[in-house]
């Protein structure tokens, strides 16, 4: 009998790399181009979060990025991983309630009273921030051509859940206000799991997902030292005008 030490990662995959990155080719044929807008309004957020903005224009955003964030987690869990990863995965249905708290959260934290605010602010997290979702968005679609897969095969901010848990991450570390740190557990679990997978199907980008994932731990644990957190966006508003 084999014992359990004898079993490597690899042997509990019930599919090649080849099957996984094939899923991406489909779901983004079969919702073309539902999945390219999401990736456009990801990007399109992301470029309104870092303009010298007017106050009334930042709380507009306050609210519709946890809004769109949380379509974003809804679609990517209900539709790539709910319906076609889970058929060749059986740890997805154990991971899928991350997507659903995660989509519950940000919808709250959309309608709270005392939303965050989304701004450059010229610190670390700032920095780190812009760091991941320039590898997010503006990055990690090329890696499926760099790995001489099709452009089809892209995964999208949005849709695939990778880039959207690197992606939201990095706009959490640009977000200031009260609670913030309960909307970082769902993705950074997500980084680790994933780098789990992607180094089991012995891929190159393996370690991206965990170097987000500590990079937003990092980010908040100064921000929490700073008191960035336990303080309301109102009270932190230093932004640009």
């Amino acid at each position: 009998m084999t014992e359990w030490w004898d079993y490597h990662l690899v042997d509990f995959l019930l599919f090649s790399s080849r099957v996984y990155y094939r899923l991406f080719a489909i779901f983004n044929q079969a919702f073309w181009p539902v999945n390219l807008l999401l990736y456009l309004a990801g990007a399109g957020l992301v470029f309104w979060v870092l303009r010298r903005a007017h106050t009334g224009r930042r709380h507009l955003m306050s609210r519709l990025v946890p809004l769109v964030l949380a379509i974003m987690w809804a679609w990517s869990g209900a539709v790539f991983m709910g319906y076609y990863y889970q058929p060749i995965n059986w740890a997805v249905p154990y991971v899928l309630p991350l997507f659903g708290v995660q989509t519950v959260m940000l919808v709250v934290f959309c309608v709270r009273k005392t939303p965050l605010l989304f701004c450059w602010r010229g610190d670390f997290s700032s920095m780190a921030g812009v760091a991941l979702l320039i590898l997010a968005i503006p990055v990690y679609p090329f890696f499926s051509l760099l790995s001489g897969r099709e452009i089809m095969a892209a995964e999208l901010f949005g849709s695939a859940p990778d880039p959207t848990a690197i992606g939201t991450l990095g706009l959490l570390l640009l977000a200031r206000g009260t609670w913030r740190w309960l909307l970082l557990p769902a993705p950074v679990l997500w980084c680790l799991i994933t780098s789990l997978t992607l180094w089991a199907m012995d891929q190159d980008i393996a370690w991206l997902p965990v170097v987000s994932a500590w990079l937003a731990v990092l980010g908040g644990w100064m921000d929490a030292k700073s008191g960035v957190t336990r303080k309301s966006a109102s009270g932190t508003d230093r932004c640009p005008t």
